[in-house]
Parts: C-alpha cells; structure tokens; sequence
C-alpha cells in the first residue's frame, strides 16, 4: 500500500508540473489541497484532546476533501474566464476637449481559448450599442493556438465593432505566434486581416483623433531586439506631437511607465498581465512586481495608468484570479 501511495504520489507530482495544460493545473490544485488536508489532519491529531474524535479526521484524509476543493475552485475559474463584465474609468484632464471622450480597451482575447464566435459577436455588439467614440485593441488578441481561420474570424468580428473615430490595434508578445514551430499565420497575414477588416495597425505609429487626441502605438517589448521599438519621445518627435492635444500611449506591457509621465503622457492603457489569471499568479506580481503594474487605474507624476486583466486569458480556459473584462475610459468626463 505504502509502495502504491509513493508511486501516486509521485505520479500526480509529474502531472501537477504540467501547468500550462489543463490537467496539469487541475492536478496542480489537488496536489496542493491534498497538501493542505493532510496538514489539517495532522494539526486535528495534534491539538485535540486524547481520545479525538475519528469522524473528522477520516473526512479530510479519505481524499474527498481536495476532490471537492478542486471541483469547486475550477468551476469558479471556468464560470469567471466566461462571465464577461464591463468596468469604466474616469480619466480626469487639464486639457480642453471639445467635449468627453469615451473610448473602449478590449486586450488579451486569445481567440480559441475562450470565448469565440457567437459570444464574442455579442460583446462586439454590445460595445457598439454604446457607441464609442474609438476603440482600442491593447494585443494578444490571437495566440499560437488559433488557427488561420480562427484569426481571420476574430478580425472580423473585432473590425464589426461602429465607433466614430475607428478601431486602433496594437501588437502582443503572442499575436506574433513565435512560440511554435509551424505557425498557423503570419504577423503579415495577422496584419492584412485587420487593416481589411478596418482596424488601424499602430506599430510605432502615432494617429491624431478629432483633432485633439494624440494616440501612440507602441511595438511590443518582447521581440525589440528582433524588430526594434521606438521610444515615446521618439513617436511624439516624428509626429511632433501638439502638446495641447491629449496624449494617449497604447503598449501592450505595461513598461517604461515613469518615462512616460517625464515626458507628459496624459494616460498609457496596456493589457499582457490577465490580473494574474489563476492564484496566487497575481498576488505574487504585486509583490515583487513581474510587471510595473498588474491591474486597474492609478494616477501618478500627472499620468493615469490603466491595465486591464483582458477579455479572456491564455493557456486554459479557466480563471481564478482578476475578472474577464473590457475596459471603459471617459476621458474628461465628470
């Protein structure tokens, strides 16, 4: 019995180690309730009175315990990746707009891990019942799981969303699909689908809207050494940016974020991080900061800065930690 527990063991170790499957996060959860059970037990033994009672020890060391944990947790997780929900940030400014500006974030899609489809037409269509004034695409929204067909689908749904001022795209680390041998598109193929499908392409590119927005598309930071990356101030150079207008910086990371204050930005909008995605991938960013912020709005040195945790995540179809979302900015408003 003994020889059996240690082989099971061992073999669930191996699973759990598996994280970027499903099965492996699935094992990787029970392997550490069943962690926590057994620690439950053996603090039960230690700290009741002699004789302790036997039925709540047996409970937690029959192995149903962290079976119904895992149920639990995960269909929390699947239930959060799909329950898609609006958030809204108001993004006070000194600077004069004609009128308020509101524009949408929508990031980190990943489409074919998650929702695809008729469900994501239904989003598109909810985000132009509200008619925005643009939208903002902050990356990731294909990977190196979706197929061409999938890619193509996602372009067009994206570019059916009405605005007044049009749909903005900037690159992720994966819309490039670089981390797989025989990718299923191209970057130029991913790029000819948007621009056909009517969404603007911000690769370095600085665009001005109405007149008093001045919008910077960064290129993505994970492949600068292959394919370089400007810097804000060589974008606000190019375009010799009116310092009346508001500035606007769309990076899919959030990075260089204390560069961008110095130099005025009004507000940087990224996606990349999910908010985590599954726990304690998240609390652990915060507090050692994988990234120069994880989630929400703040305000610092002058600049706002929002990430999103994204409309989707990536790898599994499940999310434990942040919330699946699209990202409201009234800019100027009340």
């Amino acid at each position: 019995v003994r020889i059996a527990r240690c082989v099971l063991t061992v073999v669930l170790t191996g699973c759990s180690l598996m994280i970027f499957s499903t099965f492996g996060l699935m094992m990787l959860h029970f392997t550490a309730f069943s962690a926590l059970t057994d620690l439950l037990v053996y603090l039960f033994r230690r700290i009741r009175p002699r004789p302790a009672p036997k039925r709540p020890s047996r409970i937690l060391a029959c192995g149903l315990a962290p079976l119904v944990l895992v149920a639990g947790v995960l269909s929390y997780g699947w239930w959060n990746m799909y329950h898609i929900v609006e958030t809204t940030y108001q993004i006070p400014t000194d600077k004069t707009l004609s009128q308020p500006s509101r524009a949408v974030l929508l990031a980190d899609l990943h489409y074919g891990n998650g929702i695809t489809g008729e469900a994501l037409a239904e989003q598109c269509d909810r985000i132009s019942a509200r008619e925005p004034d643009f939208v903002l695409l902050g990356g990731d929204i294909v990977d190196e799981n979706t197929t061409l067909e999938g890619m193509q689908e996602a372009c067009a749904l994206l570019g059916s969303i009405r605005s007044r001022y049009g749909i903005y795209y900037v690159c992720g680390n994966h819309d490039r699909n670089a981390y797989r041998n025989d990718p299923a598109y191209t970057i130029r193929e991913l790029y000819g689908s948007l621009t056909a499908h009517g969404i603007t392409v911000l690769e370095d590119e600085t665009v001005v809207l109405n007149g008093e927005i001045t919008l910077m598309g960064r290129a993505d930071p994970g492949f600068s050494a292959q394919y370089g990356r400007a810097s804000v101030q060589e974008l606000l150079d190019k375009a010799h940016a009116d310092p009346d207008t508001f500035w606007l910086v769309a990076d899919h990371q959030p990075m260089e974020l204390a560069k961008s204050a110095a130099l005025g930005v009004d507000l940087t909008v990224s996606g990349h991080t999910h908010g985590g995605q599954v726990f304690p991938i998240g609390l652990c960013d915060r507090l050692v900061h994988f990234n120069e912020m994880n989630y929400g709005c703040r305000e610092r040195d002058g600049m706002y800065t929002v990430v999103t945790s994204g409309i989707c995540g990536w790898g599994f179809p499940l999310r434990t930690e942040a919330r699946s979302e699209y990202v409201w900015l009234e800019i100027g408003g009340a």
